[in-house]
């Protein structure tokens, strides 16, 4: 269980890896529940003994991520969805009894829940620890060998990473995959029991066609823009401070971070003073605070730059927030609000993954939800009121992948709560027992017993149990 993961190079190597993996799926399809509790538990020890290496590889990708924020955003959540796992993976496991239909008594029916076989993951480089571990985790409680493919743009945690899964799992369980576009095409197209994706809706799109090829099912986790609407009744000073929370946490490279906000145009410049004093108090040397997050690379920052300079020719003003330092600086951006930039701008077009936030206003709340509403399904929406009334309306009338009240982020850390988008924001959802059925089959098991009632109807059709059959069929 020791050895160390091989590096791959060719698609034929990674063919040769999911062979391996398929081959010791047949051997084994259906481990017990101590070896699932037994790897998910190594998986946690190793993740702590290595807790400091991780740390030092994320802020060495990043260039600048405080590892007290590494520790906050990947870490804790990520230990507690394994002690989850852990705690209820033989409750999950329970077969569940169903009823049978009069005419096949005696018998017996369930439902059993077996492992689907060799999962795929594709994690993606914003979250390069919890998004690449956390599927591992319900994949590894379902019972199945994974093959883990990480992204090539975090070289320090993936060799990290390597590490913890080699002391944890070794070759029983797991293949550790790197490599750039190619590599990852290749991967997709391995006729896979399952395959989850995180990443972008335009990489989705090529991920979903590849495993059509082979009627691989799966889970993708995209992301998009995600609203914030502040109802009339808001506490814009607990708004501003949750909202500077979700949108700075990593510098806004959030999947789920707040993208864009709707708030009724009489509460905006307060909002907006409240931000400022929150960011001052987060970041009191502006983008050179220590905490204050990098780009992952320059590639993602001209992206940032160039929104910022189309709304700005399309005579959109925009704001620098945080006027105590530069406003680019080592691979930072400070964090700009762009005010009722339109809809056909990139930054109101794509999802914005950084620093920068829209906002727009409304007259009548109803305007905002209808906004919401003819957009594309959100993986997240965040609602700030203090009226029970805007809850229920926003759970019944908007669809998006989970509803946070009055916070932002915080869903993605409940162990026991699923993660997944609907529509153009994803398919399928893990986290929780909802993870344990993402990865699991759910295979009907039927047992007879007794005499054969069925006997009684079969050909000639003819004979007196059918005209009976004829007359009260609607009440069997």
């Amino acid at each position: 269980m020791t050895a160390t993961s091989p590096t791959f190079s060719s698609k034929d190597e990674i063919h040769m890896a999911h062979a391996r993996l398929k081959d010791l799926t047949q051997k084994q399809p259906f481990p017990t529940v101590e070896e699932r509790q037994q790897a998910l538990q190594r998986l946690h020890d190793s993740l702590l003994k290595n807790e400091i290496a991780l740390l030092d590889a994320l802020q060495a990708d990043f260039g600048h991520r405080a590892p007290e924020e590494s520790r906050l955003l990947e870490l804790i959540p990520l230990l507690g969805e394994i002690k989850h796992a852990k705690r209820h993976v033989s409750k999950w496991m329970r077969a569940s009894r169903r009823r049978v239909h009069i005419s096949t008594l005696p018998a017996s029916a369930k439902v059993m829940y077996q492992p689907k076989g060799v999962v795929g993951v594709i994690s993606p480089w914003n979250y390069p620890v919890l998004l690449c571990l956390g599927p591992l985790v319900g994949a590894l409680a379902a019972g199945n060998r994974v093959m883990l493919k990480v992204s090539e743009f975090c070289p320090e945690t993936n060799s990290v990473l390597r590490t913890i899964v080699d002391q944890a799992l070794g070759e029983d369980w797991i293949e550790f995959v790197e490599g750039e576009a190619e590599i990852a095409n290749a991967f997709s197209q391995l006729p896979f029991d399952h395959l989850l994706f995180t990443g972008s809706t335009s990489v989705g799109h090529i991920i979903m066609r590849n495993a059509a090829t082979n009627l691989t099912p799966v889970t993708l986790e995209l992301g998009g823009k995600s609203p914030l609407l502040v109802a009339p009744s808001a506490d814009l000073n607990d708004t501003a401070k949750k909202l500077v929370f979700g949108k700075t946490l990593n510098a806004g490279q959030t999947c789920v971070a707040p993208d864009y906000v709707l708030c009724h145009h009489d509460q905006k410049q307060a909002l907006i003073d409240h931000m400022k004093q929150e960011l001052a108090a987060y970041y009191p040397d502006g983008i050179q605070s220590p905490d204050y997050t990098s780009m992952i690379n320059d590639r993602q920052l001209d992206r940032l730059k160039r929104y910022l300079d189309e709304a700005r020719t399309a005579g959109v003003e925009c704001d620098n927030l945080m006027p105590q330092g530069p406003i680019e600086n080592d691979g930072k951006l400070a964090f700009h609000v762009l005010h009722q930039p339109n809809d056909e701008l990139g930054v109101m077009q794509d999802e914005i993954f950084g620093p920068l936030l829209p906002i727009l206003t409304y007259s009548e709340l109803d305007d905002a939800l209808s906004y919401i509403q003819q957009r594309p399904r959100p993986l997240a929406m965040y609602l700030f009121t203090q009226q029970n009334e805007d809850q229920a309306r926003c759970e019944q009338q908007i669809t998006s992948g989970s509803l946070v009240i009055n916070h932002t982020l915080i869903q993605v850390a409940q162990a026991d709560l699923p993660f997944g988008g609907i529509g153009t924001s994803g398919m399928g959802a893990y986290h929780a027992e909802e993870g344990f059925r993402t990865f699991s089959h759910s295979k009907s098991v039927l047992r007879k017993r007794g005499p054969n009632i069925l006997s009684l109807f079969r050909p000639p059709y003819r004979r007196g149990i059918h005209k009976l059959i004829a007359k009260y069929w609607p009440f069997l």
